[in-house]
């Protein structure tokens, strides 16, 4: 079954490649061969990554699977590898399993390509999973980068090497030196004596594509050849006119020392001062971060925007703001020679954490959907404040701050990343001191909430007992919201109800109010008589249509379809429950769509219990049935530990076993575990499950159904009505149609149900 969509993360080439089509044929020649693991090695500012997005391109070209991009660049740790590669996959994981066994479960059975773009700094981890994929999954390959190869059997090491130098005006080297540097706004004329320089310029950048690049900002910004190659090498390479080998990590180092020297004190201090970002940053985020200590937060703008100049800094066309990895790792080192690194992090770090205190404060909005897509956009920057939280007990608690914050917004379930929050939430509650800090208790509630939906009772009971050792016997909203959760979703126990009725007086903001209403709303919905179940779903959906809260109110629409599935109108909860569905496909989430899948099964299996007109829906049931098991499996959602949930799914099991039988059920929830998630969500909207009386037909199909029921053929009714043979079928082919049933037989069946 598909778990998600696979990310490719090919972005369209922004610039030419010069002097690279040989190796790019050579390394897709690798690729696409008996080479299951190809590393592109080579000094940093050689250009692997753009070399590596161009195989991927030709390959996927030439060979029709997909294309997942791993940027590891950001990455620090090797758990993080492995999930920022289940992600890149496309794989939807909620589970709290080992990332590399949800990876191998997914891929055994699959072609694709995976890029791993900055292997260096995690070269042992990152070759570890290599030699799994190459064991496990025979239809993977990996492209990655690096600047040393991995060292694992199996590997094909493709030496990148710098630009060609040979052949004076013409080598590669110059050629991209002159393309660059005329795009930055160089004339295209030269003198003899530019010319002179020029190529020193080239021999002395040893070919390198981002020393070229950078010179050519400076050639573009008007400053001779000469000038430029004296300010390089402080003259001595035209003092001695030698050909020197030089070290390529010398050479980027000294054009990049060149660079930052070339800056203001200002705008060293400020490229120095951007390196903590990961994954590209905001103006304002700049602003927050980097002000202080000889920059003014208003100087920031016009300071960044001379970096860009500089090309020291990217500016997308998003306004968000990047840096090419060499250019951060040497920001980096500048930070710490500074003696800023520990304040700048911290600031970092904080500025994060007041980012999602203000997500969660502001989520129950019509801006619901555009913040999760924000927060998800800044998750590298999230991760990096954690990583930086996690180094001191005195740091974790703004950590376990920042975590509780992005839970309320509800980024775990949305973006699929309740494994990760449940290993921070973990790792940060080991480090940070046990007492009852409001980011504890958070902290811990939340734990226990991704621990109950992921269907884990023990670690739910643990952080529910560790709750209640922290605060005693004092109500606290998420302590009290866990205990009624508990209540319901593992006890089974009505009182669920009222814990979650004491919860929603106790929230101090809209959005946990909206959220614990909602819970409350499925509390009712599964356990409420229909009065007390249909009050709290209708007061769900009111209250986050009110909000203009798009994804929670699809989820108040699922609550709706508990009251009538279990009150005796089981046709309209398949339908709220389609509705919830519709509205969660198109936003793309990665959670409630699974459920939605399982409660339009339970409803169709109560629709054709109640009415033997509707058996025709049994088997598509019995597929959608196993379409959700397997997504629920593939994700890591354990249904056993949802008791409500499981007690829901026996039943609907038990009416089509007992309609088509085992061996018939069987095979149809065994078409449905393969489908792919697209074949799914078409499979759930139909057949539509129609609410139709006798007396919302025309009195002309009501007559034609009736004798129809009553076993006329169809010569026979056209005789009794006076009409046409062809004008009653066409009636009957309307009629069929508006019932929802396929043939004469169904249409009697469902006559016979209402007479």
């Amino acid at each position: 079954m598909t778990t998600g969509r696979t990310r490719t993360g090919l972005p369209a080439p922004v610039t030419e490649l010069v002097g690279r089509d040989a190796l790019v044929a050579d390394t897709a020649g690798h690729v696409l061969g008996p080479d299951r693991v190809v590393t592109l090695a080579g000094p940093g500012g050689v250009g692997k990554t753009v070399l590596a997005l161009e195989v991927a391109r030709r390959c996927r070209a030439r060979h029709a699977f997909p294309v997942a991009v791993a940027r590891l660049g950001d990455v620090t740790r090797a758990e993080e590898l492995h999930r920022e590669v289940v992600h890149a996959v496309g794989i939807t994981d909620q589970s709290s399993a080992d990332p590399v066994d949800v990876l191998l479960d997914h891929l055994r059975d699959r072609e694709l390509l995976l890029v791993l773009d900055n292997c260096e700094h995690l070269a042992e981890a990152a070759g570890d999973l290599c030699a799994l994929l190459l064991e496990e999954a025979p239809g993977v390959r990996v492209l990655a980068t690096s600047r040393h190869h991995l060292g694992i059997a199996g590997e094909r090491t493709v030496v990148v090497p710098p630009l060609s130098l040979v052949g004076g005006p013409g080598s590669d080297a110059m050629r991209l030196l002159l393309r660059r540097a005329e795009a930055a706004g160089r004339a295209t004329r030269s003198a003899p004596a530019d010319e002179a320089a020029l190529a020193e310029l080239v021999e002395w950048s040893s070919g390198l594509p981002l020393v070229l690049e950078l010179i050519a900002v400076r050639l573009g910004g008007g400053m001779a050849p000469r000038d430029v190659l004296d300010r390089l090498d402080g003259g001595r390479l035209l003092a001695t006119r030698t050909r020197r080998v030089r070290s390529h990590h010398r050479t980027l180092e000294q054009t990049l020392d060149w660079s930052y020297a070339l800056c203001s004190p200002e705008q060293q201090r400020l490229l120095a001062r951007v390196s903590v970002f990961a994954g590209g940053f905001s103006l304002a985020a700049a602003e927050e971060v980097c002000a202080g200590d000889g920059i003014g937060a208003h100087e920031v703008l016009d300071l960044l925007a001379d970096l860009v100049a500089k090309s020291l800094v990217n500016a997308g066309p998003d306004g968000r703001y990047h840096q090419l990895q060499p250019i951060r790792e040497h920001g980096r080192r500048r930070l710490a020679a500074l003696g800023e690194q520990d304040r700048v992090r911290d600031a970092h770090s904080a500025c994060f954490r007041a980012l999602a205190a203000r997500y969660a404060a502001s989520w129950y909005s019509p801006d619901e959907v555009a913040l999760l897509g924000a927060a998800h956009d800044e998750m590298p920057n999230f991760r990096a404040a954690l990583n930086h939280c996690a180094t001191t007990p005195e740091r974790a608690e703004l950590g376990l701050g920042l975590l509780t914050d992005l839970g309320r917004l509800r980024v775990q379930f949305f973006h699929a990343l309740l494994g990760e929050f449940r290993t921070w939430l973990t790792t940060l509650l080991d480090l940070a001191p046990v007492r009852p800090s409001p980011e504890r208790v958070g902290a811990t509630a939340t734990l226990g909430w991704i621990a109950l939906c992921q269907g884990s009772q023990d670690a739910a009971r643990a952080a529910l007992a560790h709750c209640r050792e922290l605060v005693g016997p004092a109500e606290v909203a998420p302590v009290v919201f866990l205990e009624g959760a508990w209540a319901t979703l593992v006890e089974d126990d009505p009182r669920g109800i009222t814990l979650l009725g004491r919860a929603v007086e106790l929230a101090d903001s809209p959005g946990d109010r909206g959220q614990f209403k909602l819970i409350k709303a499925l509390a009712a919905g599964f356990h409420g008589d229909e009065r007390t179940g249909a009050d709290a779903t209708a007061d769900c959906l009111a209250d986050a249509r009110a909000a203009g809260a798009t994804w929670a109110a699809s989820w108040a629409r699922w609550a709706c379809g508990l009251v009538p599935l279990r009150h005796g109108d089981p046709a309209r909860a398949v339908e709220w429950f389609r509705e919830s569905l519709e509205t969660q496909v198109a936003l793309r989430e990665q959670w409630g769509s699974t459920w939605s899948y399982e409660a339009i099964a339970w409803a169709q299996a109560a629709v054709a219990e109640r009415d033997p007109s509707a058996s025709g829906v049994l088997e598509s049931t019995a597929e959608l049935l196993g379409a959700a098991v397997a997504l629920q499996e593939a994700t890591g959602v354990a249904i056993g530990g949802l008791v409500p949930f499981k007690r829901r799914r026996e039943a609907a099991r038990r009416t089509v076993v007992a309609s088509v039988g085992e061996t018939r059920f069987e095979e149809a929830f065994g078409r449905g575990a393969a489908m792919d998630r697209e074949a799914v969500h078409v499979l759930a909207l139909r057949p539509r499950v129609r609410r139709v009386a006798l007396a919302d037909l025309t009195t002309r199909q009501r007559e034609i159904a009736l004798l129809v029921a009553a076993g006329h053929p169809n010569h026979v009714i056209a005789s009794r009505l006076h009409l046409s043979v062809s004008t009653v079928e066409n009636h009957l082919t309307a009629l069929f149609a508006k019932v929802g049933v396929a043939n004469r037989v169904e249409l009697a069946a469902w006559v016979a149900a209402r007479t």
